[in-house]
This record gives structure tokens, C-alpha cells and sequence, in this order.
């Protein structure tokens, strides 16, 4: 976490064959374990230890200290920006067509949000007052960046474990501000808007889970379900009871059921599964003024327990090994 060279300013490029759009971040490549099989030995100290603030960039904000200064020990939880970005507010110039390329500068937010002072202390771990106060994180962070310009859309995701990606191993969330609304949201809006006639097809989708025995967890204010076409094994997806597009607008009280039905379904994973790697992230509506009433906002929780191959990548299509009936029976049974 030394001296940087030159950074080279990340740019967001489009297929002209799939429309897919990508973001070139060549920088990225120089974080701790950039390399899918590399053996990552970090004997420095950890840079989200407390006492070790200034390996970070310049914090944001933090909660829990009283009275000290910025970039000192005694926080309960910081964000800082992201030492290695994918986007960067300084990226300059407009985008581009040429002939049938086009690319965007990667103008944008990359932060990470350090859950707390405890190098191994999992979100499954956390006290309930510490999980609520990252719900709250997570919402704050979202709610500023949206409303900055040429933010698009906002995505939360938490990596744990090396499989799933994780660099280092205290944890933490990662959250991105984009110029442009990604690909999955873009078919997910497109279709949900397609099927809105009938209503809310996540609502739907919840209800008929409980008919179905697809329930894994539920409170006053969210649900867990599996879904019905899981693409991985033991995919569950949570969502508030209540319809809302967008998690900026998420009250208090769906964030303390938010909090204590995020950590119940990943201990009863962990117990079921020996604490396997996983992805969560969240997703809600864009952030760029149109109307979503059609969309419900949502988090996806993802072990990685199985691997994708050349069918996954050829075609986007997955084959998952285990019934999503029968992996919320294992996982209610556990929990």
C-alpha cells in the first residue's frame, strides 16, 4: 500500500458485437490477490485495522468516535475511498462513437464501506446494533451518491471470501456510483415493466414462494425466498415487504429487519454450508429521475460453492444442482 505510480484513467468501453459495457480499470490490477490464483501473503498490516488509518486514502466519514480526530483509532465503522478505483470523479472527456465502438469515461464513485474494527468478525457474526449500523451505512452512502451528477445508478456488494473475490480479509463493502445503468438492471427493469400489468412480479414472485415451500426466513418488514429459477445453489433472494423501487427510501424500521434477517439466513448458510464464499449485493431502481414504480428493489445472496464453464459463458444460462425447494427446506431446517 505504498507509493503509486502514474494512474491510468479507467474507462467504460461497449461491445460492438453484445452491447455489454465494460469498465477497463488497468490500476485494479496492482490490489492484493488482482489474480484469481495468486497466493496472497500480506505481511504488512492490515489497512483496516484500527491504527493503521493512514495506509487508507483520506476517510469520508466514520462512526463512533468521540471526539477524536479523522483517520485516528476509535471507530465503529468508516468509509473511505477505494485505494484501487474502477471509477474516479476525475475521469474527464465525453464519450465516444467510433464507428461501431463507443466508450464513456469511467466517471464515478468507488468506496468501501469497513463493517468494524474486528479483522475477522463476519456480517453472520456481528452484534445486531453493529448490523444495523451498516444497514444505515449502506443507505447513507447510497442516498449521497445517487443524487450526484451523471450518477446513474449506485450498486452495494459485499465479497466474502477469496472465491467470491474478496482482496483482504477483514471485511468490508464495496460501493460503486456509475454514469450508466448496467446490463442485468437493464433486463430486469425491462422485463419487470413487461410483466407490471399483473402487478409487481417480485411480489408475486414472494407470494408464490410461500405456497411453494421456497421461504427460508421471514420478520414484520422483509423475507428471504428462494428463487424460483435459482441460478446457484442456495441463491436466496431478500426483499422488503413493503413495494419500494429504491433502497435510498427504505425507513427505519425496514432497516432493522433488514439487519437482523441479512445475518440469520448467512448463519444458517454458514452452518449448513461450513461458511462458504458468497456474494451479496443489493439492487434497486436507477437514479436518474424516471418513474420504477413497476420495480421492487431487492438483495441477491450468492454462495459460490459451484463454478461456472463454458455453457455459463457461451450461452448466460446457468445450471444449478440443487432444487431451490430443497435448498430452503436444508436451509429453514438449519436456521
Amino acid at each position: 500500500m505504498g507509493s503509486k505510480s502514474p494512474e491510468k484513467v479507467p474507462e467504460i468501453r461497449r461491445d460492438p458485437v453484445t452491447g455489454i459495457w465494460s469498465i477497463l480499470a488497468v490500476d485494479r490490477s496492482r490490489r492484493p490477490g488482482a489474480v484469481e490464483d495468486e497466493v496472497v501473503r500480506i505481511t504488512a498490516p492490515c489497512p483496516f485495522c484500527p491504527g493503521n488509518e493512514s495506509l487508507t486514502p483520506p476517510e469520508i466519514w466514520a462512526v463512533g468516535r468521540e471526539g477524536g480526530a479523522a483517520d485516528s483509532p476509535g471507530w465503529k465503522l468508516r468509509v473511505i475511498p477505494n485505494l484501487y478505483p474502477a471509477l474516479s470523479p476525475g475521469a474527464a472527456g465525453k464519450g465516444w462513437r467510433r464507428e461501431v465502438k463507443a466508450g464513456l469515461a469511467a466517471r464515478g464513485y468507488h468506496e468501501v464501506i469497513i463493517h468494524s474494527p474486528d479483522h475477522r468478525r463476519s456480517l453472520a457474526e456481528m452484534e445486531p446494533g453493529e448490523t444495523v449500523r451498516l444497514m444505515r451505512a449502506y443507505r447513507l452512502r447510497y442516498r449521497e451518491l445517487a443524487v450526484l451528477p451523471g450518477i446513474r445508478q449506485v450498486v452495494i456488494i459485499l465479497n466474502h471470501g477469496r472465491a467470491a473475490g474478496a482482496s483482504l480479509e477483514h471485511p468490508h463493502t464495496q460501493v460503486f456510483a456509475l454514469p450508466l445503468v448496467p446490463q442485468v438492471l437493464r433486463d430486469e427493469l425491462r422485463h419487470t415493466r413487461r410483466r407490471s400489468r399483473q402487478g409487481c412480479p417480485l411480489c408475486a414472485e414472494a407470494a408464490a414462494s410461500k405456497s411453494e415451500g421456497r421461504v427460508v426466513a421471514e420478520n414484520e418488514t422483509w423475507m428471504a425466498f428462494a428463487p424460483y429459477a435459482a441460478r446457484f445453489p442456495f441463491e436466496t433472494w431478500l426483499m422488503p415487504v413493503r413495494h419500494e423501487p429504491g433502497f435510498e427510501r427504505i425507513v427505519h424500521g425496514e432497516l432493522e429487519g433488514m439487519a437482523e434477517i441479512i445475518p440469520r439466513v448467512l448463519r444458517g448458510l454458514s452452518r449448513l454450508l461450513e461458511d462458504p464464499p458468497y456474494n451479496l449485493f443489493i439492487h434497486g431502481a436507477p437514479c436518474d429521475g424516471k418513474d420504477y414504480q413497476h420495480y421492487h428493489c431487492h438483495v441477491e445472496l450468492v454462495p459460490r460453492i459451484t463454478r461456472g464453464a463454458g455453457f455459463e459463458l457461451s450461452t448466460g444460462m446457468y445450471i444449478n444442482i440443487t432444487s431451490p425447494e430443497e435448498a430452503a427446506k436444508q436451509l429453514r431446517e438449519i436456521m
